[in-house]
């Protein structure tokens, strides 16, 4: 995707963000949508970031928003493998040592995913796509058999939707 930098106050410090925003031109109230990604070297998912908010980077991975003042739909996370270290992993409902928070804002409207089972750096991991929920550790949080197609009802707006790639890392 291409597009702006996620803070535009700043643009030529934040490289690792991009955006496309797809225009509506009709009025709706539910968002739904299914992502396909390849995970390429490490990321940490929700920790490590810099953002506190919807317009920062406060994600490796996707982040889907509507309207000018970005009101948060859905996010698409991506961890650093299946038994990364704590800071780095994907939340998970069971484990109170990797019960992760995320932001206030993104609540349980998120999908995480790693695409590897071991630490792995400069590869792609085409074998195992992102936010399907194969490959993935049953008691990730909002258990892998939801994962695919992500389902948002909203009031009536004819906001236009923004898909971000965020990202902390070099």
């Amino acid at each position: 995707a291409c597009g702006r930098s996620v803070d535009e106050k700043y643009p030529k410090k934040n490289k690792r963000s991009s955006s496309v925003t797809f225009p509506v031109n009709t009025t709706y109230s539910q968002v739904c949508g299914i992502v396909r990604g390849y995970q390429y070297g490490t990321m940490d998912a929700f920790q490590e970031t810099t953002g506190e908010t919807v317009d920062q980077t406060y994600v490796d991975g996707l982040s889907i928003t509507r309207g000018i003042s970005r009101q948060h739909l859905w996010t698409l996370a991506v961890g650093g493998n299946e038994y990364f270290a704590l800071r780095q992993a994907c939340p998970r409902d069971q484990d109170p040592y990797y019960f992760l928070t995320v932001n206030a804002f993104v609540g349980d409207h998120f999908y995480c995913e790693t695409g590897f089972t071991t630490y792995t750096s400069g590869v792609t991991a085409w074998s195992d796509p992102l936010w399907d929920g194969a490959g993935c550790i049953a008691d990730t949080a909002h258990s892998c058999d939801k994962y695919g197609w992500f389902h948002r009802e909203i009031g009536p707006t004819q906001d236009d939707i923004e898909v971000r790639w965020c990202s902390d890392q070099k």
